[in-house]
């Protein structure tokens, strides 16, 4: 299975393309006229307006349904949560529900910034929309910068902010899964301060506590880059890298504080050996974290990537892919991953070890975006690739069991004293 089994209380929403035509048609044609309007000279319209097109009729249906399954552990658990106030306590390392979730909650004031216009659920949709235009837009500022071809970058950019591996998390798990634009945020921010220094040192530190506070997992991929990046020797990549580490340090002390002392929740062995064993990138057949590599990888990204990893100046960006690929193999039989298991407090809370993947995909499509422009290819046949990942996006991702459909928002209540259920390190009562 691809993912938990539906909950019986599910209900499915009647919006069929054959049955409800008219939200297809208007979400279609409204992406397309925004995305052909902006043009590349504009890269966030146009990618707002070609996720428009590419998710319809999600836009016409945003404020009604729920964009996903409904309800599921994660997801019920994040709205409960939510509207519980978890977010507005994260200061509070003894308070149950952040033991269990951790003081990362950044993802939950974006929630409460939309939910002052909108229902809490149709909030969460919002995000999740949001967070593949910010997906698509960060790892285009990326290999922007990396490449220096505009229209290349637009291109490989796509398969980063609009895989299948996000919209199984939009389908099934908690909202901040799919905000993996942060990771080539923190990137670029640190491409400039090699490369222009000065401000970008401090927006560096910025971005990365924000990183942080959105999400642990994300905050810990990004801290893996500036690790990585310190081997540039360049003296301001190391300042916004250090700097990005003392910024880091209050969450960093809320967050262990959390995972100490009496009703603390969770057992590392057992996030070993029952949760990170089991969500890995798989070798063979190769799987990316149950997903089918050949509809969660583009293709055409791959082959232009193994190409460009041939050339000298591209090497350092293989390195960081073989890194992080050898990471999100998980633990079994991976002396490297243990040795980060034992070494680094708190790094037991990381349960998906194939999140690493995440920055091995956006190094390798870095590469495939420099080899491409490298190549000084016509702005008409980048436009042809543009249509064929379109044309291939939908019969591999929108055909895929995992793409989201719209379902009905059901009343839910957190049941007291939930704590009871989680289970506790040995000796923790």
């Amino acid at each position: 299975m691809y993912g938990p089994p539906p909950d019986p209380r599910q209900i499915y929403a009647p919006t069929g393309m054959w049955s409800e035509p008219g939200p297809w048609l208007v979400c279609l044609l409204v992406g397309i006229a925004i995305a052909w309007a902006a043009g590349t000279r504009r890269p966030f319209l146009f990618i707002l307006g070609a996720t428009l097109a590419l998710t319809t009729p999600f836009a016409a249906y945003a404020l009604t349904y729920v964009w996903g399954q409904f309800p599921t552990i994660d997801k019920a658990g994040s709205l409960l949560f939510y509207l519980d106030g978890v977010m507005w306590r994260f200061w509070d390392p003894a308070d149950p529900a952040i033991r269990l979730i951790g003081v990362h909650v950044g993802h939950l004031w974006i929630t409460a910034i939309f939910d002052v216009f909108v229902e809490p659920f149709a909030a969460f949709n919002l995000q999740a929309f949001l967070n593949l235009v910010l997906g698509w837009y960060c790892a285009w500022l990326l290999l922007d910068e990396l490449s220096g071809d505009r229209e290349v970058s637009l291109l490989m950019a796509f398969p980063f902010g609009m895989g299948l591996h996000l919209f199984r998390d939009i389908n099934w798990y908690t909202i901040e899964k799919s905000g993996v634009y942060w990771i080539p945020l923190y990137a670029w921010a640190l491409v400039r301060a090699y490369r222009l220094g000065g401000r970008w040192i401090g927006l560096a530190a910025l971005i990365y506590v924000a990183t942080l506070f959105y999400n642990f997992y994300l905050g810990v991929l990004c801290a893996g880059i500036g690790a990585l990046a310190l081997f540039a020797r360049k003296r301001e990549v190391t300042l916004a890298v250090l700097a990005s580490a003392l910024a880091a340090l209050p969450l960093v002390g809320l967050q262990l504080l959390a995972m100490r002392g009496e009703g603390a929740l969770g057992d590392p062995q057992m996030f070993l050996t029952q949760r990170a064993a089991l969500d890995i990138f798989e070798l063979w057949p190769p799987k990316w974290n149950r997903l089918e590599a050949w509809r969660s990888l583009n293709v055409v990204g791959l082959g232009l990537a193994a190409m460009g990893l041939t050339r000298r100046k591209n090497l350092w960006l293989g390195g960081i892919a073989l890194v992080f690929f050898v990471l999100s193999l998980g633990p079994a039989k991976n002396p490297v991953y243990h040795l980060l298991f034992e070494v680094i407090p708190g790094f037991w809370r990381i349960a998906k070890p194939e999140t690493f993947f995440h920055v091995t995909w956006l190094a390798l499509l870095a590469v495939a975006a420099r080899r491409l422009a490298d190549s000084y290819p016509s702005r008409r046949f980048v436009a042809f690739l543009g249509a064929l990942f379109a044309v291939g996006w939908a019969l591999s991702i929108r055909t895929h069991p995992v793409y989201p459909r719209l379902t009905r928002p059901i009343d839910l209540t957190l049941s007291e004293h939930w704590e009871r259920a989680v289970p506790k390190a040995p000796g923790k009562e």
